[in-house]
């Protein structure tokens, strides 16, 4: 019996998880700090309300911060890159074009 495979939709979240991550480990922590507060501003800016600032929340408005910075795919381009159902799509993995922090 073979085992169950990961979502296309799972697998892609994770990779953009990876890439946000690898991409952190690169800045200064003021670098760090500066996009921090790009987030802050964002959320301040937001029309829907006033939020209570988490830890959570800031964290993932600057992953927000930096999916735009970095340029990364929507799921539905990442997904179309990274097939590997067949034998003439590329192998599982993410191309170069795709791939965000070297």
């Amino acid at each position: 019996m073979t085992a169950p495979t990961t979502a296309p939709r799972h697998q892609y979240l994770e990779w953009i998880e990876s890439q946000i991550e690898d991409y952190k480990a690169t800045l200064t922590r003021d670098e760090l700090l500066d996009i921090a507060e790009l987030a802050i501003q964002r959320l301040a800016a937001n029309p829907e309300g006033q939020y209570s600032l988490t830890e959570v929340m800031l964290c993932g408005a600057v992953d927000a911060v930096l999916f735009e910075k970095l340029g990364l795919p929507d799921f539905k381009h990442w997904q179309k890159a990274c097939r590997n159902d067949t034998e003439d799509r590329p192998p599982r993995g993410t191309t170069a074009e795709y791939r965000a922090a070297s």
